[in-house]
């Protein structure tokens, strides 16, 4: 489970949290964790390119997976 909380700032700026709920707790785990992390931070930049400028930046990004 993933949740995802938006916290407005007084500067009109935005925080965004996330947090997974329920990982194992150990090096596999936290390993997983990493390369996640990795995962949410080119998810939100994404994100913030198409909110702003209107550009998906993941359209295709993937394709190769299947």
């Amino acid at each position: 489970m993933v949740e995802i909380k938006l916290e407005k700032r007084p500067d009109n700026s935005s925080v965004v949290y996330v947090t997974e709920k329920e990982g194992n707790q150990d090096e596999a785990g936290i390993q997983w964790l990493k390369g996640n992390t990795e995962g949410w931070a080119n998810f939100l930049a994404c994100l913030k390119a198409y909110l702003d400028h209107g550009i998906n930046l993941r359209k295709g990004a993937f394709e190769y997976r299947f």
